[in-house]
């Protein structure tokens, strides 16, 4: 199971830092960032496998593909946001998790504005009925 080899990852970077943190305190944060890398160079297999699924459940419902990509992209935004985030927090430096996270929220809504400004269309259009 995928899980498993993630825990066992995340699990030896924890050592890794533990013992290293003592020892060169400059190099340890690098430790935590590789150990995350490689969490996520292996789950991307998995996230393309479900991207998949969900425009093929998507278009099932009738439901247009360009808006459950904005959705998506948003998501992922969101989610590698909140990771540089938590990295950043971890290592003391709130201003610069901060500063991610404005820049996450921003690019988010940046990415939906063509579906809110579709949204406010149809809404206009159904006022004006």
């Amino acid at each position: 199971m995928e899980i498993v080899k993630i825990a066992f990852v995340a699990i030896l970077t924890v050592l890794f830092y533990t013992l290293l943190r003592n020892i060169k305190p400059e190099i340890a944060p690098l430790i935590i960032i590789g150990g995350a890398a490689v969490i996520i160079v292996m789950l991307a297999e998995s996230l393309i496998g479900i991207t998949g699924e969900v425009d093929e459940m998507m278009s099932l419902a009738g439901i247009e593909k360009e808006n459950v990509s904005v959705l998506l992209r948003a998501l992922g935004i969101c989610v590698v946001t909140q990771f540089a985030a938590n990295i950043c927090y971890d290592n003391s430096c709130s201003v610069i998790a901060a500063a991610v996270e404005l820049a996450g929220r921003v690019g988010a809504i940046s990415i939906a504005v063509p579906m809110i400004k579709t949204v406010a269309e149809i809404a206009i259009g159904l006022i004006n009925s």
